[in-house]
C-alpha cells in the first residue's frame, strides 16, 4: 500500500447523528475515529481486537490532535436524515506508533482526480468539501490516563506507508502543549473580547459514566467537544455582562476546530473546564433562509480538578446561524452587534 492510497466509507445519516439544525459534530467524530480503526487494522491485516503491543497487551487508539472544518459556503443542515454520505480517507504512518488519517467526505461521490489535490493536511483547507484531518496513537488500557504510546506488533512486520516527516497534527500538539498558545484562524483577525464579569470563567463538569466512558475506562475523545460546548454555553448564558438567551446559543454550529489532547481522566473524576471567547461581526451577505449572524470563537481548555492536569485544549470557531423567520433571535444578535460595535 502506497502513501496516497485512499480508502472509502460510507455513512446513512440517521436520527443517531442529528441534531436540531443538521449533522451533529459528536456522532461524526466518534464515526471518524471508527474509520481510522478500521484503516489500521486493515495495515495491519488483523482485526481491530486483535491488535497488541510488542509486549502482547491489547492496544486502545489514543487520540492526539483532530481538526473539522466546513468550507465557508457549506453548513450541517445539508445533511439530513436519510442522507449516503461518503467518506475518503487516507492513512500514514509515522516512526510506526503515530499514525495520521487525512478525509473528504460529502453526500456525493468523491472522485479520485480531486484526491489528487490533496496531499497534506493544508490542502483540506483549499477545497470545497468538509474535512477532518486526525492524529493518534496507541495505549494499552493499563495506561489509558496516561501518555505511554505503544508501538503496535504488526507494523514492525509489515509494509506501511510511511510519512517522511512528523504529522503536522503531531508537531502543533507539541508546540501548544509546550507554550499554550493555537495559532489562530485565517480570515477572523477582527474578533472582538466578549464583554464578561471579573468572575473567573472557570465551569466545573462531572463525568458521567453513561455517556462519557470508552472500552478503556477513560473520556471518550469524542466527547471532548461537547463537554467544552457545555463550558462555553454556561460562559454565554451566566458570565456576559449581556447574557444570550438559550434559543440564540442553540444556533451555534461549529465551522473549524482544532482540538488537542494531552491527558485523560477516569469515573471518579470532576473536570474543570476554563473558556475565552471572542466575536467578529458578519460580512454582509445576500439574503437567505438561514443568515449567519457572526462567529464566535472559543478558546476552551479542559483540566482534571483532582491535580489540576491539562487533559485538552481547543480553539473553535463556531457560526451563529440563525433562521430567517425567528424574528427575536435576529432581533437579539442586532443587539449583540450593536453593543459590540459600541465597545469598539
Amino acid at each position: 500500500m502506497t502513501e496516497t492510497a485512499w480508502r472509502e466509507f460510507r455513512l446513512h445519516v440517521g436520527m443517531p447523528h442529528l441534531v436540531p439544525g443538521g449533522l451533529a459534530e459528536e456522532p461524526i467524530i466518534k464515526q471518524l475515529g471508527a474509520f481510522q480503526w478500521q484503516a489500521v487494522a486493515a495495515l495491519a491485516a488483523q482485526p481491530e481486537n486483535a491488535l497488541a503491543s510488542e509486549g502482547g497487551e491489547r492496544l486502545h487508539i489514543s487520540m492526539i490532535s483532530l481538526e473539522l472544518g466546513l468550507p465557508a459556503d457549506r453548513s450541517w443542515d445539508e445533511f439530513d436524515d436519510g442522507a449516503d454520505l461518503c467518506f475518503r480517507q487516507r492513512t500514514g504512518v509515522y516512526g510506526h506508533k503515530l499514525v495520521e488519517g487525512i478525509f473528504l467526505f460529502d453526500s456525493e461521490p468523491i472522485p479520485e482526480e480531486e484526491l489528487q489535490a490533496v496531499q497534506i493536511r493544508d490542502d483540506l483547507l483549499r477545497g470545497r468539501r468538509p474535512w477532518a484531518y486526525v492524529t493518534h496513537g496507541f495505549i494499552t488500557r493499563t495506561g489509558a490516563t496516561g501518555a505511554k504510546l505503544e508501538t503496535p506488533r504488526a507494523f514492525l512486520e509489515r509494509p506501511l506507508p510511511e510519512l517522511p516527516a512528523m504529522p503536522a497534527g503531531i508537531a502543533e500538539h507539541i508546540a501548544v502543549e509546550r507554550s499554550g498558545v493555537i495559532e489562530g484562524f485565517p480570515g477572523r483577525p477582527g474578533a472582538a473580547e466578549l464583554p464578561h464579569d471579573s468572575q473567573p470563567v472557570l465551569f466545573e463538569y462531572t463525568i458521567q459514566p453513561e455517556t462519557d466512558l470508552n472500552a478503556a475506562g477513560v473520556v471518550y475523545c469524542a466527547r471532548i467537544p461537547a463537554i467544552m460546548a457545555s463550558g462555553e454555553r454556561r460562559f454565554l448564558r451566566e458570565r456576559l455582562l449581556s447574557p444570550l438567551s438559550e434559543p440564540l446559543v442553540a444556533c451555534l454550529a461549529v465551522q473549524h476546530r482544532r482540538l488537542y489532547y494531552f491527558a485523560n481522566a477516569s469515573r471518579e473524576e470532576k473536570l474543570h473546564i476554563r473558556v475565552q471567547a471572542r466575536f467578529c461581526p458578519p460580512v454582509a451577505s445576500a439574503p437567505s433562509r438561514v443568515r449567519t449572524l457572526g462567529h464566535f470563537l472559543f478558546r476552551t481548555d479542559v483540566h482534571r480538578a483532582s491535580d489540576g492536569v491539562l487533559m485538552s485544549s481547543s480553539l473553535t470557531d463556531k457560526a451563529l446561524r440563525v433562521p430567517g423567520q425567528m424574528k427575536s433571535l435576529l432581533t437579539e444578535s442586532e443587539r449583540l452587534l450593536g453593543r459590540l460595535q459600541v465597545r469598539r
